[in-house]
């Protein structure tokens, strides 16, 4: 293959940025290009761009990276991704206006009608526990009348199936049984009686009776005799009914001394007992649903809020500066260089592996619904003249943030952002405000020349970061309450999370290189 050749006639010294050379070219195939274009200023213009053309691909080929290429691309990428979310932003912000409605508007939202029916009186939760452990219909009433009444119906004096009625007939039964045998012995009508075999024998012995034997077969007869009150046979049955009688006392309902009264009486208390201590329970969980939600709003304006908020914030900046070796402090309780003054949370030192070492970011952490964004910046100005920090970065909790606050917003070296200690999600914010605050750290410390490009791409980062998180907050929350028609919303907000960890780590990355570019030079 022929390489295109030129010979340098004359060679001018470069003056205000521009080479002039006068060249020879000998080679075929580039002269052959160059007589397809005018003489004169087209045909330079031509031979300039494949000039230009041959020493960055030379550039390339040595692992060289055209910077101003790379600049413009992602210009063009940052300008149609904006482009793409100026489009979509009216449509998404009419479809997610008419869904939150349907679900949270006040006056016809289903999650305000279900959170009513659900805690109001007589509603679900109620009804749901009267049906279980109420005092009248319940499942547990139920459920002892089933186990109860088997046991009930047994003891009940009245019922013919009862305890006292099978004793009744089993008594009934024997002392007929046994009547019936004893008149059967006494009977001449059975010639196997034993009154029948004694007459037969006294016949047998003496031809007929005597007088004194047909007297001692009467008495005998009178002894075995129901009509004589005083017989012996009387006296069994006068003895057997008072034992019965005995048994009947026992057994009543009637008689508050009867085993039977104490054993109702005892069960009935058992019962009782259980319906009231299921009362109590129902009016216990109620109870202490009323006071969890009362609890948890009481810790929402409480300072012991303020202080769980700022301990959750210190524990993810001290993550973080452990991730990029970085050094963090907490010093809201020792004063710092102005008298008597605390004003500053938490301080950020950059590590030794970074472009501007020992610069300090100051973090102040608020939950404090009387705060606006003034007096934010009002105290982060403080807070770094306190702390001698160049950026300062101002947290409101998410639950405390004045209405209409930004998630994520810059003002010059101060960045005030809004944090949900109970939201993972919200972290992002933090983090991304952490990077941009190392950025503008690096950008103070770096005003060279040859910082120049990377400073440019900081700020391009910076401003993007802005407008992305402007709308991640909340749609991130209306997609996650709306399931069944936001599966789609949290795929964008998804994927406008990610654009904004990439520009952070853009961030990082340029911060990097100039620490990179500082110990080359």
């Amino acid at each position: 293959m022929a390489i295109a050749t030129a010979e340098s006639v004359h060679e001018q010294m470069p003056t205000q940025g521009v080479l002039a050379l006068d060249l020879k070219v000998s080679d075929p195939e580039v002269i052959s290009e160059l007589l397809k274009h005018g003489p004169g200023a087209d045909r330079e213009r031509f031979a300039l761009s494949a000039l230009r053309l041959g020493i960055l691909a030379l550039r390339q080929a040595g692992g060289e990276l055209d910077t101003g290429a790379v600049r413009e691309a992602s210009q063009k990428m940052l300008h149609d991704l904006e482009s793409l979310l100026r489009e979509r932003g009216g449509e998404i912000n009419s479809a997610l206006g008419s869904a939150l409605k349907q679900y949270f508007d006040p006056a016809s939202g289903e999650l305000s009608r279900r959170i009513e029916s659900l805690l109001k009186q007589d509603g679900e939760l109620e009804r749901a526990l009267r049906q279980h452990i109420g005092p009248e219909g319940s499942t547990l009433i139920r459920t002892l009348n089933q186990q109860l009444n088997p046991l009930l119906q047994l003891l009940d004096p009245d019922e013919a199936e009862g305890l006292k009625g099978r004793i009744e007939a089993m008594l009934n039964s024997a002392l007929d049984d046994q009547r019936g045998r004893i008149l059967r012995e006494f009977s001449l009508d059975s010639e196997d009686s034993a009154l029948s075999r004694l007459v037969r024998k006294v016949t047998e012995g003496n031809g007929k009776f005597t007088g004194d034997v047909k007297d001692l077969v009467n008495d005998l007869v009178g002894e075995f005799s129901l009509d004589k009150p005083d017989s012996a046979l009387s006296r069994l049955v006068t003895k057997v009914e008072e034992a019965q009688g005995l048994i009947g006392k026992s057994l009543t309902l009637d008689d508050e001394r009867s085993p039977l009264f104490r054993l109702k009486r005892e069960l009935q208390s058992t019962i009782e007992s259980l319906v009231q201590n299921n009362a109590s329970f129902q009016k216990e969980v109620l109870e202490a649903l009323a006071k969890l939600h009362s609890q948890r709003e009481t810790e929402a304006k409480s300072t012991l809020h303020g202080h769980t908020f700022e301990e959750g914030l210190g524990e993810l900046l001290a993550a973080e500066a452990q991730k990029l070796n970085d050094v963090h402090e907490a010093v809201g309780t020792t004063t710092g260089a102005i008298a008597h003054c605390k004003t500053g949370d938490f301080v950020t030192s950059l590590g030794p592996e970074t472009a501007a070492p020992g610069s300090r970011i100051v973090w102040e952490a608020k939950s404090n619904k009387s705060y606006g964004v003034a007096d934010a910046l009002k105290e982060l100005d403080q807070a770094r003249k306190n702390r001698k920090a160049q950026v300062g970065v101002f947290v409101f909790s998410g639950t405390a943030a004045p209405d209409g606050t930004q998630p994520f917003a810059r003002y010059g070296n101060d960045l005030v952002v809004v944090w949900d200690s109970e939201d993972p999600a919200t972290d992002l914010f933090v983090k991304a405000a952490y990077s941009v605050a190392r950025a503008l750290v690096v950008r103070e410390s770096h005003d060279s020349a040859e910082a120049e490009a990377a400073v440019s791409a900081i700020e391009s980062a910076t401003r993007t970061i802005e407008t992305q998180i402007k709308h991640i907050g909340e749609i991130k929350t209306w997609a996650e309450t709306i399931k069944s028609n936001g599966e789609k919303i949290v795929d964008r907000a998804t994927k406008m999370q990610d654009a904004v960890k990439k520009q952070v780590e853009e961030l990082d990355r340029q911060v990097t290189a100039l620490k990179s570019a500082e110990d080359q030079g």
